[in-house]
């Protein structure tokens, strides 16, 4: 049976003997475990290379006023039952509805823009079989998911391992090309849908928050998400040395030691048990005793995928006054593929206000990596005049952030590959390794990149730690 880790997180850990852990990573994951552990009796030390808490929750706030804007995490689904019993009922955050959908947006393609509730594809060069020039795009993907649907609507526990049975060996694409839709098809779907960027991707993994309508019920947090991980300050923060990077873990069958550097300094903490929390990939820069080859295998094969958030300062809020726009994306073929109007962050006091010029996922996103920030600012401005004409006389300054290039990161999330959700490779992703366990947002298969993901790793292993539980793996889903 699957642990319910929302009820552990919010009761607690049952009794238990105390030990010594020492957690890799101040993130979501890292945050909670050593909540939870702390709160059982155990003496936790929390090891954090950066100089703040939160890892992928990265608030900017050096726009004007109260303004900010998120380069990480910034909307939360209400479907995700943990993060929001931290955010609602354990730090009674204030919270507001974060859509994604306004008919008022465009949809900009080919040199043409159109507003969401006036797209028509025969309007566009698209070269489209008869039978996919008949029905709307949205219909046209929702019948091409059909046979996934069906398994996924018998709704019982065996549901998602029939899914992952017959369809995990899919790309996104390779599942389309086969279903038969042209390339036509593909140029229409892609942009509309943001599926470009996952074409090589796992299909169950995108069909599983295309499914379950991941994106339909959003919310943030009003004073921003970084609000989320500062509000661990208060219980742990004694416990966290912030600025300790780690470099390398001994363990024997009495301890194990984490090994960091904090400046020129050289030191160590020993405990009974470590969590590391840290992305997999940036594991490989350290050096881990004891580490089977299966499990470096599942490490090096864990994909980060790539993705940059560029914000820009307007001197007033267009798209608000002269457009009627107030939340939701435009979606381009343009380099900047995506602009969000964000709800989050502006400050109602002013007239200025903050957006997403570009938001872009993987082979999108990297065009924009070998620019200086001016450059992309510069290009990501150029290609949002096309859409927004406004945008040119109104312009203040513009923030950029590509995690592939944060060396904490090391990416936006991890995704998944064809046969990896279903076959060894994940079970080696998620088992610990001795004394050596494993939580962040790649060890829980169904919210992978999400805080949910992470918060449910995270329980598992603190589970795991407290009970004694070391070889039965009871937390795999």
């Amino acid at each position: 049976m699957p642990l319910d880790t929302l009820s552990l997180l919010r009761d607690g850990l049952p009794e238990g003997e105390p030990r010594r852990v020492v957690i890799v990573g101040a993130g979501m994951a890292g945050l909670t475990a050593g909540l939870l552990l702390k709160d059982a009796g155990h003496e936790v030390t929390i090891l954090e290379g950066q100089n703040r808490l939160g890892g992928r929750i990265l608030t900017y706030r050096g726009f004007a006023g109260d303004m900010y804007g998120e380069f990480g995490a910034m909307r939360f689904p209400v479907q995700h039952p943990m993060v929001q019993w931290l955010i609602r009922d354990k730090f009674t955050l204030a919270t507001s509805p974060f859509p994604m959908y306004d008919e008022d947006t465009f949809i900009y393609l080919q040199g043409k823009g159109v507003r969401r509730s006036e797209f028509d594809a025969g309007r566009f060069d698209f070269d489209l079989l008869p039978g996919e020039a008949d029905r709307e795009p949205h219909q046209l993907l929702k019948d091409t998911m059909a046979p996934l649907i069906e398994v996924m609507r018998q709704d019982d526990e065996a549901a998602f391992e029939r899914l992952l049975a017959d369809y995990d060996r899919y790309s996104l694409l390779s599942y389309l090309k086969e279903r038969g839709l042209s390339d036509g098809a593909l140029e229409i779907l892609g942009p509309l849908f943001n599926m470009e960027g996952r074409y090589h991707f796992s299909l169950v993994e995108w069909f599983l928050h295309f499914y379950e309508d991941v994106f339909g019920d959003l919310m943030y947090i009003v004073d921003g998400a970084d609000s989320l991980p500062r509000a661990f300050e208060p219980y742990l923060m004694d416990d966290i040395r912030l600025g300790a990077q780690v470099h390398a873990i001994t363990q024997d069958e009495g301890a194990v030691t984490v090994h960091y550097r904090a400046g020129r300094a050289s030191m160590s903490v020993t405990a009974d048990e470590c969590i590391v929390t840290v992305p997999l990939a940036s594991l490989r820069h350290m050096e881990i005793q004891g580490l089977d080859p299966q499990k470096w295998y599942a490490i090096r094969n864990s994909y980060y995928g790539r993705a940059h958030k560029l914000f820009m300062q307007f001197s007033e809020r267009w798209w608000e006054t002269r457009y009627g726009i107030t939340t939701g994306l435009t979606v381009t073929d343009l380099a900047i593929r995506n602009v969000v109007y964000p709800p989050a962050g502006q400050d109602r006091r002013i007239a200025k206000g903050v957006l997403i010029a570009s938001y872009c996922w993987e082979q999108d996103s990297m065009p924009y990596t070998p620019l200086a920030e001016e450059e992309c600012v510069a290009q990501a401005l150029q290609d949002l005049c096309k859409i927004h004409p406004e945008a040119q006389d109104t312009f203040e300054f513009g923030v950029y952030k590509d995690w592939a290039l944060d060396w904490f990161a090391c990416g936006i999330g991890p995704l998944f590959r064809p046969y990896e959700m279903s076959e060894g490779f994940y079970s080696d992703v998620i088992r610990p390794v001795h004394r050596v366990w494993f939580a962040n947002d790649a060890c829980d298969r169904r919210h992978r990149r999400w805080v949910e993901g992470a918060l449910k790793a995270a329980v598992k292993n603190a589970y795991a730690i407290h009970t004694g539980i070391r070889n039965e793996m009871p937390w795999e889903d």
